[in-house]
């Protein structure tokens, strides 16, 4: 990114148009493979995406002639080294209504953390401590 190109430029530009793709790729894996009609299955659409992100790199073009599976990628590995897996993914083990339940507290709990007024008490705590 360049000093005179703004964020949004940027992200329209670079960003978007290669994420989007990617995304759409993933959705008509997904329905291809019936994991938006199943609960339990073991497609992975951000395992997925980041296989797709990976090997088509526009820095890395040699990454398209030795596609890697998102458990080969290097970075990957490390992580699921330092953070295991549980066996069960989550959405093996909530019922619907559970896992609205666990997405309505995170989204609401993201809305009171963004306020302004509680970003001032969350600094305020944080320089006390």
């Amino acid at each position: 990114m360049n000093s005179s190109e703004s964020v949004p430029d940027y992200l329209n530009k670079n960003i978007f148009p290669t994420l989007l793709n990617a995304m759409e790729e993933m959705l008509l894996e997904a329905d291809r493979r019936n994991a938006l009609e199943t609960h339990k299955c073991s497609f992975n659409g951000l395992d997925y995406l980041a296989e797709i992100l990976w090997n088509r790199n526009s820095r890395h073009p040699s990454r398209l002639y030795t596609w890697q599976g998102v458990f080969n990628i290097p970075q990957f590995k490390l992580l699921l080294k330092l953070h295991p897996r549980p066996i069960y993914p989550k959405s093996w083990l909530w019922t619907k209504e559970e896992a609205a339940l666990h997405i309505q507290r995170y989204i609401r709990g993201w809305l009171v953390r963004k306020k302004t007024d509680i970003q001032e008490m969350r600094q305020f705590w944080k320089v006390l401590v």
